[in-house]
């Protein structure tokens, strides 16, 4: 079956780059100990984020290594599941664009820029002609500098595009609202990081100061790590926000506005995607020896908007997946939330 959608793939001009500026930071060292480095730290990295937890700013984003490690291997992971994201949040979630005038993105705890630049990529490939501003808040200032550098090095990818950088704590209280609005506020996999052992009402009023600043149609979309305890979190606060709040509406993942099924419930499943993704051989160069699984991204993600939620026929015409496809003695057979908000 033909697609409804095709997104384009990770970019190889943002791949060079990376490995680029990996090569020239050890001149002296042969590609296959570059590897090694890399390798190590990608350990280190992926114990951070899933079995300590540690956010420090002392540390994350700061070391050339940490930086280049993430950008060779797990930017490229960040990308694609803002992209499915974003074309969702496009293609059928009915997220407008301004008709003319240009689209404001925002990109909160943007790191070095792998969802903000994604948005621009997709965006230009969806053919989109406005011009287009986006405003980078990180902590680490090296990565917004990486940022800005990827985007002057690879700007055939993103034309008549502006990026406008800010170093700020996240974790403390956002910078005043301006009159600007913006209609695009991303937060890729940072949303849990800026309030991590927070409670859900310090979730709520934080989630309230990012709904300030956005324009009247547009959209906050919201990438997490698919990790039980984060997407719980997520889908909790995203709950509280539309039903006490009368211009708050949840469009993804589910139909409708209906909230996540499972936050609420005893059980062991939580909202989370698992999507095929395509690997490339500098990637399955680097992975190697790790045996990591670099052929899907997971994760979890919902969209809110000041505009009602497209309707669809309160039936079980139509579901989103939410289990793995299983075939058995020529049946199929998974579990799905239906357009009704049910699971079945």
């Amino acid at each position: 079956m033909k697609p409804s959608i095709e997104l384009p793939e990770y970019p190889q001009e943002v791949e060079d780059w990376w490995w680029k500026q990996t090569i020239q930071q050890w001149p002296d060292l042969s590609e296959e100990k570059i590897l090694n480095l890399i390798r190590k730290e990608i350990v280190l990295q992926s114990d951070r984020f899933n079995k300590t937890r540690s956010f420090d700013p002392q540390a994350y984003g700061s070391r050339e290594l940490s930086i280049l490690t993430y950008g060779n291997f797990f930017f490229p992971r960040t990308w694609k599941a803002m992209t499915l994201a974003l074309s969702e949040a496009y293609s059928f979630r009915e997220w407008n664009k301004p008709n003319k005038a240009p689209i404001r993105i925002l990109d909160i705890g943007s790191g070095s820029g792998a969802s903000g630049l994604s948005a621009l990529f997709l965006l230009r490939k969806f053919n989109i002609e406005n011009s287009i501003s986006l405003d980078s808040w990180d902590y680490s200032g090296k990565s917004l500098s990486i940022q800005k550098n990827i985007h002057r090095g690879c700007f055939d990818l993103w034309n008549d595009t502006q990026i406008k950088t800010q170093r700020l704590d996240l974790r403390n209280q956002l910078p005043p609202q301006k009159k600007q609005r913006f209609d695009l506020i991303l937060l890729g996999y940072s949303m849990n990081e800026i309030l991590q052992n927070s409670e859900l009402n310090e979730r709520v009023d934080w989630m309230k100061q990012i709904l300030g600043m956005l324009s009247t149609s547009g959209s906050v979309l919201i990438v997490e790590p698919a990790e039980k305890e984060v997407c719980n979190n997520l889908h909790e606060t995203t709950a509280f926000l539309s039903s006490k709040e009368k211009d708050v509406f949840i469009h993804a993942p589910y139909f409708n506005g209906a909230p996540c099924p499972f936050f609420s419930e005893r059980t062991h499943y939580y909202s989370h995607e698992v999507r095929k993704i395509s690997s490339s051989a500098l990637i399955e160069k680097i992975n190697n020896p790790l045996r990591l699984e670099t052929r899907e991204v997971k994760f979890g993600m919902t969209m809110v908007s000041k505009l009602p939620t497209r309707s669809f026929p309160q039936n079980t015409s139509q579901c989103r997946l939410v289990s793995p496809v299983r075939k058995k003695k020529g049946t199929i057979s998974f579990i799905g939330i239906a357009l009704d908000g049910n699971e079945y």
